[in-house]
């Protein structure tokens, strides 16, 4: 349920989210007393990072971090190393790893202290050297103290305590520094006890009780805040029992004894350090053993029994064999005192070994290898990367030669090319300017020719009349009827030679251009296509043909060149006649549209071949035909009614019957442009 509750907490917004993941970390840290909360926050922090797939990669790593710690202190060194490894996953996989460059390197140190206490001491010099290489990337000395601290401690751990010595006050330093944050704070008299150990081990005792004193006076007056006293007052115990073993060895066994006893009397409390006070312990004994008391020194070996099975660390049941042996030695009990000898020298080999594998290693050896290790893999790299670029280099020096090549081979081809096109240009201007200049001969020619061509066909007009009225006379004269077949052909080819000669004069007027806009006026199509279709309604009489008009409207006017188009629908009825066999049905059809008028001329005859195509509307086509009785056809029809459809801006075009025939379409604009 506490699960439930902190997720749907941390759905409402981030901010909330973040705080209250915050308050569920605070309660597993090693300054929170309350176990059963410590646990029961453990638990939901693992249940957040199994369940909660949006966590944001801050708070990710702040609950690795926070269960590194959780299970470092119970000294489950391995479960708190897979934690460090998933703090810097977590940093190296975000998109903006390069803004926490220091919880990378303290991921870092973290998996190197849980390496340390696993005794892989190669391996957590590398992390350290690790977190040590983004130094130059943190500007913030505090942040650095971490690298100095841990050199330190290993130096110490070694037995050079004069080197460690120097490192822990580097360290001082710059953790000095810091923010004043609790932890920081608590962090400092660490390091006054720390330098006063090491003044302790290079048997500088008077200095080393004045880095104690500096200890408790710090403590004392940094011991502030209630909630925090508890650490402060185990911290005190601690310099208390370090200053009894310095007045110990000075063989001032009173004032080691008072110091020990207030120092026991603090860290031998429930939640308290239980590791030191085991410490404090063991000088005691070897005080009572100094100063001849030995019943309370049997007293106290037997709690240090108890203690060390319970603590299970060697270099305390070690001690307590050692300080067994002597008790037994000097109440008498020789053969019981070897027996503990015996143990104490073996597990002093099982500690030797262990020491000599630290110490095997020159941490500023190793450091400088690391280092020299590092240099030759970024050299090995930067050659690679060189030698790509060099190949790179090579790879465009070659492109760079074969586009120069290139580059002059077409250069001399197209000098080449500009040379022949120049003569090219200079020919089609020669050639231009003798085709305009036969062009314009040939326009004066046309131009005289339709001159000619209507002068002609206006000059022979007359005496084709005079001739046919004649013949009309004559006929009628020869009431016997003895010449009238020869006088009614002469009187057809009089009349075929005016249609022609019509048509010629109608050509070479459009060909010419006629100024139809003052032409134009606004006449009624339906009226135009009735009187076209009367007076060809006596020819096809003469086929036994019916002509057909249907329309939708009764009216209908556009603005057109009235005589023109009753010309257009005239000539394509009289080819449906034409063409048409006797006895059928020619249909004319009118449609009105949004913004045309559309005509269609429907017949059931011989059709047009397809091969034609839109050659019929040329001028003298070779693409003619005799009508169904032997009608003559002259190929001017059709071409002239295409020159008035496009002079009124119309379209003209003609589709085959599915019944068998044509029908002729055409288009005008209801309205002039």
């Amino acid at each position: 349920m506490c699960c439930t509750v902190l997720l749907s907490c941390t759905t409402d917004t981030p901010k909330n989210s973040v705080s209250l993941i915050d308050s569920v970390i605070d309660k597993t840290s090693w300054v929170y007393n309350d176990t059963v909360n410590k646990e029961q926050a453990v638990q939901k922090l693992q249940y957040l990072l199994n369940h909660d797939k949006s966590l944001p990669p801050q708070s990710k790593y702040k609950i690795y971090h926070s269960l590194y710690f959780y299970y470092f202190y119970k000294n489950n060194y391995q479960q708190s190393l897979l934690y460090a490894d998933s703090m810097i996953y977590t940093v190296e996989r975000t998109k903006s790893a390069k803004n926490y460059i220091d919880e990378l390197a303290s991921a870092y140190y973290f998996k190197g202290d849980a390496l340390f206490r696993l005794k892989a001491y190669e391996e957590a010099y590398r992390n350290y050297f690790l977190g040590k290489k983004l130094m130059p990337v943190i500007d913030d000395k505090c942040k650095s103290s971490n690298y100095n601290y841990r050199i330190a401690m290993i130096l110490y751990k070694q037995g050079k305590y004069n080197d460690a010595n120097s490192y822990f006050k580097i360290t001082l330093d710059e953790v000095k520094q810091c923010s004043t944050s609790f932890s920081e704070v608590f962090r400092q008299q660490e390091l006054l006890n720390n330098i006063a150990l090491c003044y302790s081990r290079t048997n500088k005792i008077d200095s080393a009780i004045i880095y104690y004193q500096k200890a408790l006076k710090y403590i004392v007056a940094n011991d502030t805040l209630p909630e925090r006293k508890k650490y402060y007052l185990s911290a005190r115990g601690v310099v208390y029992g370090n200053i009894g073993g310095e007045m110990l060895r000075k063989k001032q066994f009173d004032k080691a004894e008072t110091f020990l006893k207030k120092s026991i009397a603090i860290n031998d409390l429930p939640g308290y350090d239980s590791v030191d006070v085991v410490t404090a312990k063991i000088k005691l004994i070897k005080v009572y053993l100094e100063t001849e008391q030995l019943a309370k020194a049997g007293n106290y070996l037997q709690i240090l029994k108890k203690d060390s099975e319970k603590l299970n660390v060697l270099d305390f049941k070690r001690t307590y064999h050692l300080l067994s042996s002597k008790h037994l030695d000097a109440v008498g009990e020789p053969r019981l005192a070897l027996h503990h000898l015996e143990r104490y020298a073996s597990l002093s080999d099982s500690l030797q070994k262990e020491t000599d594998k630290l110490k095997s290693t020159s941490v500023d050896e190793r450091f400088r290898n690391l280092s020299n290790e590092s240099e030759i893999n970024s050299l090995k790299r930067e050659a690679e990367i060189q030698q790509r670029y060099l190949y790179i280099t090579m790879v465009f020096i070659a492109m760079a030669i074969s586009i120069v090549v290139l580059i002059y081979i077409y250069l001399r081809k197209s000098k080449k090319n500009i040379r022949e096109l120049t003569n090219l240009n200079n020919e089609i201007l020669l050639q231009k300017n003798k085709l305009e200049e036969a062009l314009n001969k040939l326009s004066v020619s046309d131009k005289e020719k339709d001159t000619i061509l209507r002068a002609v066909a206006h000059d022979l007009r007359n005496p084709i009349v005079g001739i046919s009225s004649l013949t009309k006379l004559m006929i009628l004269d020869d009431e016997q009827g003895l010449i009238k077949d020869k006088l009614t052909l002469i009187d057809g080819a009089c009349n075929n030679a005016l249609t022609l000669i019509d048509d010629i004069i109608e050509a070479a007027e459009n060909k010419q251009g006629v100024d139809f806009e003052v032409k134009v006026t606004k006449a009624d199509v339906i009226e135009i296509v009735k009187n076209a279709i009367a007076l060809l309604s006596y020819r096809a009489e003469e086929k036994q043909q019916n002509i057909k008009f249907e329309t939708a409207v009764a009216k209908l006017e556009a603005d057109i060149y009235a005589q023109k188009i009753s010309r257009v629908i005239s000539n394509l009825i009289n080819n449906a006649i034409k063409f048409s066999q006797a006895g059928q049905e020619i249909k004319v059809v009118i449609e009105k549209q949004p913004e045309n008028v559309l005509f269609k001329i429907i017949d059931n005859g011989i059709g047009i071949p397809k091969e034609y195509g839109n050659d019929i509307f040329q001028l003298f086509t070779s693409s003619k035909r005799f009508g169904t009785k032997g009608e003559k056809s002259y190929g001017l029809g059709l071409s002239i009614c295409k020159q008035i459809v496009d002079a009124h801006g119309g379209k003209i075009w003609y589709e085959g019957n599915l019944g068998g025939g044509t029908i002729f379409c055409f288009t005008l604009p209801l309205y002039s442009v």
